[in-house]
């Protein structure tokens, strides 16, 4: 974190959180701290053994800006970023050939306070959608097609229950993710107090992936402590991972007929496990 002698200081609270790696050359992994000191995202090149090499850029945000998800479109040329203290979300375009980003534009999140935390991308590259954790819901964007910049469609779903008061500030909404297929996509919520559980919800994508129905949403077995993280199968519709960091465990479900199951559950009692899960084939 060289783009802030502060970011690196251990007198500060400034913490890595994010990282995305390029799938095509130059194969660059881009990188983003929190907190305070966060206004600029991190841009490393690797070598030819995929290693880390260099820190090659640091790409401006803004002063208050603290990025904790991005994402690449379908063909890697723009990338879009959630920005929870700036409350925006940011569309940089990419360098095909040195991995570098350009800044196209921002947009200001739905409403003030809903600290934009995920977001995801449908495969067809014509919807985006942004998981707000302060205002507990998803919010659709439609990808203009000129500039290739995120347009919200007024459309907002709920990731907790309608009538919970979002004052109590007793819930903060986590991850969002798109099946394999693009037919669905999941979101989840985490609650602030152990004895209360989270949410896991599931939504109808159209063709194009306009969401065309929120399915469910169903408790979580805990709070989901600070994760609650929903990771689809890589391969196929009908395998979801849950993680959980409240016990210390992960879930497998089966997603079958628009109804979640919950088939398989493995305890790894190990300090500060349960973050996240990746499919491995």
């Amino acid at each position: 974190m060289l783009h802030d002698p502060q970011a690196a200081s251990p007198e500060t609270k400034t913490r890595a959180i994010f990282i995305l790696a390029a799938k095509k050359p130059p194969y660059a992994i881009y990188g983003n701290p929190f907190y305070d000191h966060a206004g600029f995202g991190n841009v490393f090149s690797v070598d030819e053994k995929g290693s880390l090499h260099e820190n090659i850029q640091n790409y401006a945000y803004s002063p208050a800006s603290s990025i904790h998800g991005m994402v690449f479109d379908p063909t890697e040329t723009y990338l879009y970023s959630a920005d929870m203290w700036a409350d925006r979300i940011w569309t940089h375009k990419k360098d095909s050939a040195t991995g570098h980003l350009t800044l196209v534009d921002s947009l200001d999140a739905p409403k003030a306070g809903d600290h934009p935390r995920w977001v995801a991308i449908h495969p067809s590259g014509k919807y985006l959608y942004a998981l707000m954790e302060a205002g507990n819901s998803l919010a659709e964007y439609v990808i203009d097609e000129r500039r290739h910049v995120p347009v919200f469609t007024h459309n907002t779903y709920p990731l907790i229950p309608p009538s919970f008061d979002l004052r109590n500030k007793n819930y903060r909404s986590d991850v969002c993710a798109v099946s394999h297929s693009g037919k669905y996509l999941f979101a989840t919520s985490r609650s602030n107090t152990f004895n209360t559980t989270g949410y896991i919800s599931a939504f109808k994508l159209g063709p194009v992936g306009q969401i065309e129905r929120q399915i469910c949403m169903n408790p979580t077995p805990t709070s989901g402590g600070h994760s609650n993280a929903v990771s689809p199968c890589d391969w196929s519709d009908e395998w979801l991972a849950l993680t959980d960091d409240q016990e210390g465990w992960v879930e497998i479900y089966r997603w079958h007929d628009e109804f979640l199951a919950r088939v398989a559950h493995c305890d790894i009692k190990e300090p500060g496990f349960g973050m996240n899960a990746i499919w491995y084939d």
